[in-house]
């Protein structure tokens, strides 16, 4: 259930919006926009949403219904907060991800499934998806949220996107670099998956410059 969905529960067992605002600690205005399908912006603001139902904040930004498409303009800006400085950084599926970093021009805005507010995050292409499988466990679980910069250096012992084969989807892989003699290869960290070879056809698409555990 998403964000709207949540509060409309609220009220149905009984609560008011204004009463609903207090609990939560946030304006009458802030619960009526969000009806409306406007939802805040602030960081803080959804972390007291989050506090209140107890939930994963990732899952009441990005899980529901109720977002639809965002076009979002490729920046490195920051905004000031409590937080400190706050950038906003798309969320993509990995066919998004695979579109974009294997586009030749740096896109000036990009559709988005949603956007991630998070801190010291370089990178002007720097995006955000979830880990799709349990290949990199116990470090990366699935559903968690990884941060990736296609322009990033990366070397031996970094954790990167790689497209193994042919650029499809379900090819494009969360490993380790791993060294052997002069040679790379694509590590997974859970021993049920095998080593691959790092060659041109398994071209490193980005580094993993953050994971986000979720709460």
């Amino acid at each position: 259930m998403n964000l709207k969905g949540l509060i409309l529960r609220e009220l149905d067992e009984g609560m008011t919006e204004q009463e609903l605002a207090s609990a939560i600690g946030v304006s009458l205005k802030t619960i009526e926009n969000i009806l409306a399908d406007r939802f805040p912006e602030s960081s803080v603001t959804w972390g007291k949403f989050a506090g209140y139902f107890r939930k994963d904040g990732d899952f009441l930004r990005t899980g529901g219904a109720t977002y639809s498409v965002t076009i979002l303009n490729l920046s490195e800006h920051t905004s000031e907060s409590p937080a400190g400085h706050i950038r906003r950084v798309p969320l993509l599926n990995w066919h998004q991800m695979s579109q974009m970093v294997g586009s030749k021009d740096i896109p000036h805005a990009i559709h988005a499934e949603a956007t991630i507010e998070t801190t010291n995050v370089l990178g002007k292409r720097t995006v955000a998806v979830k880990v799709k499988d349990d290949s990199m466990e116990p470090q990366f679980s699935e559903g968690e949220i990884i941060f990736v910069n296609p322009d990033g250096k990366w070397k031996p012992g970094d954790y990167v996107i790689a497209n193994f084969q042919d650029g499809q989807p379900e090819t494009i892989l969360l490993k380790q670099v791993k060294s052997i003699g002069s040679k790379c290869k694509l590590h997974p960290l859970n021993r049920k998956y095998e080593d691959l070879p790092l060659t041109k056809q398994g071209k490193v698409w980005g580094k993993v410059v953050r994971l986000r555990k979720n709460l």
